[in-house]
Parts: structure tokens; C-alpha cells; sequence
């Protein structure tokens, strides 16, 4: 039981800090490359989806990047928690491709925008799971 309760807690703490790394670097790149767009005030599907449709490239790709590094260390993290095992990375892998297929469901992101954010899921889990194991016997 100590070891199902201490992999829960090096998954959410891994989930917690990739989350707030991506959502706070992401805000920071946006508000960087796009000052005169503002942000929506509610969290309403149609108005985010307005929101994102105004944004230029390039902060989507800052928001791009910041979602990968947030998931990348996130999952270093969690490989680099005493204890840790390669199972507890990928079920967080799981955990950030879910987050990002709800979101992606509730507002409408475009189809490029939409593909690019699927396919970063698994790379970016992946790298910081390689990045972790090295110097690692």
C-alpha cells in the first residue's frame, strides 16, 4: 500500500509541475509575442476558441514549447524521484495525453494547431524520461 500511495504521489507531483510550468511559461511566451491580444475572461469555450484563432504563429509556438518543456519536466521529475520506475513516467505520459484530448475537445483549437499539440505529447514524455535515466545506473 506505501508503494501504491508513494507512485500516486510522485505522479501528481510530476502532473502538478509540468502543468504549472506549461501553463506559466505559456502565459508568459503568449503575453511576450502577442502583448495586444488580451485574454479571454472567462473560460468559455467560444471565446477561447476566439482567443486562440487571434493568436499569431508564433505565440502558438511559444505555447507549443512551453507545454513541452513543462511535460518534459514533468516526467523528469517523476524518473528522478528516489524510487521511481519507468511505469510511473508513462502512466503520467497517460495523464498529460488525456488533459491535452480534453482540451482539445472542448474548444475547437484548429486542425494545425490541434495535430502539432497531439503529436508533442509522446516525444516530449519521452525525452524527459531519456533525459532523467542518464547518469543513472
Amino acid at each position: 500500500m506505501k508503494k501504491l500511495l508513494l507512485s500516486g504521489l510522485r505522479i501528481s507531483a510530476g502532473f502538478l509541475l509540468g502543468t504549472l510550468f506549461t501553463w506559466g511559461l505559456g502565459q508568459f511566451l503568449q503575453d511576450i509575442l502577442a502583448p495586444e491580444i488580451s485574454r479571454p475572461e472567462v473560460n468559455d469555450a467560444a471565446q477561447v476558441a476566439e482567443f486562440l484563432e487571434a493568436l499569431p504563429p508564433l505565440a502558438h509556438a511559444g505555447r507549443l514549447l512551453a507545454m513541452g518543456l513543462g511535460m518534459m519536466s514533468g516526467t523528469m521529475t517523476v524518473r528522478r524521484c528516489p524510487g521511481g520506475r519507468p511505469l510511473e513516467g508513462w502512466v503520467l505520459t497517460m495523464l498529460f495525453a488525456a488533459g491535452v484530448l480534453m482540451d482539445l475537445c472542448r474548444v475547437d483549437h484548429g486542425p494545425a494547431l490541434s495535430i502539432a499539440t497531439v503529436a508533442m505529447v509522446f516525444p516530449c514524455a519521452w525525452m524527459g524520461m531519456n533525459l532523467a535515466s542518464r547518469g543513472r545506473s
